[in-house]
C-alpha cells in the first residue's frame, strides 16, 4: 500500500471531516493545561473505527479525533509492554536503559532485563509535578513489582502523588471493595476480585475521582488500561453488539474471537466516554490535553492467551506485538486540546515516537524540561499544532526476545527509521532488509540489494548505536531475529 493510497483512505473513509491546520500559538503560562494520558494495552493501529476498522464501534475515541489531531505515523520504541512504558515516562530509548522485555516475565531473566526501572531516572511525572501539577496514575504499571531480587519501588517513587495499579508494589486498584490484581480474571466464586472486563471502568472512575479532588491546581493523570491484553473475559452484555460475528450454529456454546475482542474495544470506548463527558460537564475539556495511544501492536491468534480473542488488527501493516515490522511498533495516536490544537486534523506524514512525549507535552504546556540533556526524544509540539516538521534524529529499535504469530511477522532484531527509509537487520549481518515506507508501507518489497549506499550509511549508524549505546549485546534469545518455520525437506534458516 503506497503512502498516497493510505492518505486517500484516511481522507475518504477513516476521517470524513475537514482537515485543517492551526496557527502556532504559545501556551498560556497563566493557565496551565491539564493532561489526560490514556495508554491501551496491545491495541493495534487498525483497531479503531477512526483508523478504518469496518466493524468495531468506537464512537467516543472517534469523537476525540474529530475534536483534535490524529497521526498515522506514531511509533512506540518497543514492540512489547515494559520497554514502551519506560520510553513514555522517561523520553529515553528503552534499549539504552537495558529494558528489553516485560519486567517480571520469566523470559526476561535470560535477556539481562532489570527487575524494575531505575527510580533515579527523571520521568514526565517529575517534570510536571515540579511545575505545580498533581500527578496520578491508574491501571497497569509493569515497571517493577515483587521479584526474587527484591521489592521494586512503588509508583510514587517515580514522581507520582497518587496511584492505584496492577503489576506494581503500590496501592492496588479497587472498585468499591473489589480488588484488581495482576491476574484480573477471577471467577464468580472470588467475591473480592474485580474481573478484567470491569477493569477499564475501575480505571476511568478512579481517574474521575482524582480529577474531582484536584480542582485547585492543574493535573496530569494516566489511565493505563489492561484491555485488550489477554486473557479477555467480556460479559454477555458487552458481547451482544458483536454476536453476529460468531457463527449461529455454535453461538449457544462458543464465542468467536471477533466477538470477544471487539466487545473489549467497545467497552474501553464506553468507559473513556464517561471520562470525556465528565471533563465536559465540569468545563475542563477545552483546556485539557487528552492523548489516546497503545503500548504496541496487537497480539495474534497464535498464542495461548489470545487463542480465543486474537482478532487485533495492524491495519495495512506487516507485523504484530513482538515484531519490529510496522504492525508491531506503529500504533494509533490521537490528541485533543480544543483551546490550542486544530480540530479534525490528520497528519499522515510526520514521524513521532513515544520518546517524544515528554518534551512534546512539556512544550505544549509551557513546562520547562531544559535541564534534561540526555533525552532521546524531540519536542514535536509543532506537529500537533499543524506544522509539517521532519525529525532531526532517527529512531532506533532493538528487540532481543521472541515473536508471536505467523512466521512472516518475525522481524530481524534491529531496526532504524530515518526519513522514509527503514533498515532492519540482525547484528551478525543476516537478514538485511530496507524499505521505503513512502511507497511500501506493507514492508513487502525489500530493496536492500538495489540501494547499496543507503544500506551502508544506515547500517553503520545502526550498528554504532547498538554497539555503543545498548548494554549487554549478547543477551538475546537464540531464536530472536530468525525465521523458525521448517519446511519439509529443509532445515530452519535465517
Amino acid at each position: 500500500m503506497s503512502k498516497e493510497y493510505l492518505t486517500i483512505v484516511l481522507a475518504s473513509i477513516v476521517l470524513p471531516f475537514a482537515v485543517h491546520a492551526a496557527s502556532a500559538a504559545e501556551p498560556n503560562h497563566d493557565e496551565l493545561p491539564n493532561v489526560v494520558f490514556v495508554l491501551a494495552d496491545d491495541l493495534g493501529w487498525g483497531d479503531l473505527a477512526v483508523y478504518g476498522h469496518p466493524r468495531v464501534k468506537t464512537p467516543n475515541i472517534d469523537s476525540l479525533a474529530s475534536e483534535g489531531v490524529l497521526l498515522t505515523q506514531f511509533y512506540m520504541n518497543s514492540p512489547v509492554c515494559s520497554p514502551s512504558r519506560a520510553a513514555v515516562l522517561t523520553g529515553r530509548n528503552p534499549a539504552e536503559l537495558g529494558i528489553h522485555y516485560a519486567i517480571g516475565a520469566k523470559a526476561g531473566d535470560t535477556l539481562n532485563n532489570p527487575d524494575w526501572m531505575d527510580p533515579d531516572l527523571t520521568t514526565i511525572y517529575d517534570v510536571f509535578r515540579d511545575a505545580g501539577y498533581r500527578t496520578g496514575h491508574f491501571g497497569k504499571w509493569h515497571l517493577g513489582a515483587d521479584t526474587p531480587a527484591g521489592r521494586a519501588p512503588p509508583p510514587e517513587a517515580y514522581g507520582l502523588d497518587i496511584s492505584a495499579t496492577t503489576n506494581s508494589t503500590g496501592q492496588k486498584l479497587k472498585r468499591g471493595e473489589l480488588l484488581l490484581v495482576e491476574d484480573t480474571l477471577g471467577s464468580a466464586s472470588t467475591s473480592n476480585t474485580l474481573l478484567r472486563r470491569d477493569s477499564s471502568q475501575a480505571i476511568a472512575e478512579s481517574a474521575i475521582d482524582f480529577i474531582a479532588t484536584n480542582e485547585d491546581q492543574p493535573f496530569l493523570v494516566s489511565l493505563w488500561l489492561l484491555e485488550p491484553h489477554a486473557v479477555l473475559d467480556p460479559s454477555e452484555k458487552q458481547m451482544q453488539p458483536y454476536l453476529d460475528l460468531t457463527h449461529e450454529k455454535v453461538r449457544d456454546k462458543y464465542r468467536g474471537s471477533e466477538t470477544v475482542y471487539y466487545a473489549s474495544l467497545t467497552n474501553i470506548d464506553a468507559q473513556l466516554g464517561k471520562l470525556f463527558d465528565y471533563l465536559k460537564r465540569e468545563d475542563l475539556f477545552d483546556n485539557t490535553i487528552v492523548i489516546f495511544t497503545s503500548d504496541n501492536g496487537p497480539s495474534p491468534l497464535w498464542s495461548k492467551g489470545t487463542s480465543h480473542a486474537g482478532a487485533g488488527h495492524s491495519g495495512p501493516f506487516r507485523g504484530v506485538k513482538g515484531s519490529l515490522y510496522e504492525g508491531g511498533v506503529r500504533v494509533p495516536f490521537i490528541v485533543s486540546w480544543p483551546r490550542k490544537l486544530p480540530k479534525a486534523y490528520a497528519d499522515t506524514e510526520s514521524v513521532v515516537a513515544a520518546v517524544d512525549l515528554m518534551p512534546t507535552l512539556a512544550g505544549l504546556a509551557g513546562v520547562s524540561y531544559r535541564g534534561l540533556t540526555d533525552l532521546d526524544g524531540e519536542d514535536r509540539s509543532g506537529v500537533l499544532i499543524g506544522q509539517k516538521e521532519d525529525r532531526k534524529t532517527p529512531l532506533f529499535w532493538e528487540y532481543r526476545a521472541g515473536s508471536w504469530g505467523r512466521d512472516i511477522q518475525r522481524s530481524p532484531r534491529l531496526a532504524m527509521r530515518q526519513g522514509p527509509w527503514k533498515l532492519m537487520m540482525n547484528p551478525d549481518g543476516s537478514r538485511i532488509e530496507l524499505y521505503n515506507l513512502d511507497v511500501d508501507t506493507t514492508e513487502t518489497s525489500n530493496v536492500a540489494k538495489y540501494e547499496v549506499e543507503i544500506v551502508e550509511r544506515m547500517r553503520a549508524m545502526l550498528l554504532d548505536w547498538f554497539e555503543n549505546q545498548v548494554p549487554d549485546h549478547d543477551a538475546v534469545a537464540p531464536h530472536a531475529g530468525k525465521r523458525l518455520w521448517e519446511a519439509p525437506g529443509s532445515s530452519t534458516s535465517d
